[in-house]
């Protein structure tokens, strides 16, 4: 059984006064907040910034929260490139750590992300998976200083907070009253340790379906907004209107959440054309996805 640790300790207590307390995380009156989540490692750990993905279902990443606007961009380009230090760690179930994260895109390491704007701005990252057992969750990502990268204690505090998150996210995911007559004693700050957990209602392997208790950011709720409304408008898949999504997003330099509050907003159209299917906005000549 899992047992609390200095690093824990803190973390929980951050998240604490950070306005979540974890104890209530599967009551729908006190749902868990990504970004809350997010803060609370950058008040625990030696880092700046802090990010927090999940995998979908569907193979989409959704940016459940982030500390920092350094992470909140990069985590943007991560979700919708497919690349970065996040997936790798993901898919691989073991840390990704890059001291020199510029030097690692001049090598060539995950060109797509390397042509989103901004995404040279990172100096150091750590990315740590989030998974329970098979269950692949998602992953969390901690920014720094190549000056001063996460050392041994460090490395090993992130990855024991990497672990109650997990934890957290997979008690929002149950039922209520999922954790009702577990002793105490098996709780950690309130939620059932890593080894206590032996089973999530509701979230495929690879994947995770979030249940009502998880309190989506308002970007993540417009991001599927737009989904659908491209969808309609393009007469497509939902996996297709995504991909449009993304794919003006990139070509435009934006944020992928600033896309689809513009889509949302009813500023920006895709509405299919003969020649192919083209974004425009109402009143304005379409502009091109890519370049000329």
């Amino acid at each position: 059984m899992s047992t609390p640790n200095s690093s824990t300790t803190r973390f929980l207590a951050a998240l604490g006064e950070s306005g979540d307390d974890p104890r209530f995380a599967v009551d729908p009156a006190r749902p868990v907040r990504g970004d809350r989540l997010c803060a609370a490692c950058v008040r625990t750990l030696p880092v700046t910034d802090a990010a927090l993905t999940v995998a979908m279902p569907d193979g989409r990443w959704e940016v459940l929260g982030a500390a920092g606007a350094t992470a909140a961009w990069f985590a943007d380009a991560q979700a919708a490139s497919g690349e970065g230090p996040g997936p790798d760690a993901h898919g691989s179930g073991m840390p990704v750590r890059v001291r020199r994260f510029t030097e690692a895109l001049t090598a060539g390491r995950w060109p797509l992300l390397a042509q989103w704007s901004r995404v040279d701005r990172v100096d150091s990252i750590s990315s740590f998976p989030l998974r329970l057992g098979a269950i692949r969750v998602g992953f969390l990502d901690l920014f720094g200083s190549s000056e001063t990268p996460l050392d041994v204690t460090g490395y090993v505090d992130a990855m024991n907070i990497a672990d109650v998150i997990t934890t957290l996210l997979s008690t929002a995911l149950m039922p209520p009253g999922r954790t009702a007559g577990l002793d105490d004693d098996v709780l950690v700050g309130g939620v059932p340790p890593i080894d206590g957990v032996t089973a999530v209602d509701g979230v495929a392997v690879d994947g995770v379906a979030l249940g009502p208790w998880w309190e989506q950011p308002v970007s993540s709720r417009e991001i599927h907004q737009a989904t659908g409304m491209i969808a309609v408008q393009l007469d497509c898949t939902a996996a297709v209107a995504y991909s449009r999504l993304v794919g003006h997003a990139f070509a435009s330099g934006h944020a992928l959440a600033d896309i689809a509050a513009e889509v949302v907003a009813r500023r920006l159209r895709f509405p299919p054309e003969p020649n192919g299917d083209r974004e425009s906005k109402p009143g304005a000549e379409p502009d091109p996805v890519g370049g000329t």
